[in-house]
């Protein structure tokens, strides 16, 4: 019995990853580009904001998640969710997908004003 929960488990982990990775190539090609001259924006939530690999409630990383004034540099935006990179402490990037009602625009960015 724990052997075919086990498997069933493993099987509905493939296909929602294979799901994600479907929307994320439908997302990509349907959102909106920000502009770089005013990317960056802080996080506004006091509890914690998680990653997703593609924008969908289903596709949420469990472990990759920023907190309240962590600055992100927001790329695009699609269905709610606001593509984004994130630099950890030891600088290494985070990339991927958060609800962008969870952030919000600090008027600088990486780009030079156009």
């Amino acid at each position: 019995m724990r052997l075919i929960l086990f498997l069933s488990f493993l099987v509905s982990s493939f296909l929602s990853w294979g799901e994600c990775s479907d929307i994320n190539i439908s997302a990509e090609q349907k959102q909106s580009l920000n502009s770089t001259a005013e990317s960056n924006y802080i996080v506004k939530y006091k509890s914690r904001v998680y990653f997703y690999s593609a924008p969908d409630e289903m596709c949420r990383i469990k472990n990759i998640f920023i907190i309240k004034n962590d600055v992100v540099s927001i790329y695009a935006e699609y269905k709610g969710f606001s593509s984004v990179m994130f630099f950890r402490k030891n600088g290494d990037p985070a990339s991927g997908w958060i609800h962008s009602d969870s952030i919000e625009p600090i008027g600088t960015g990486v780009g030079p004003k156009e």
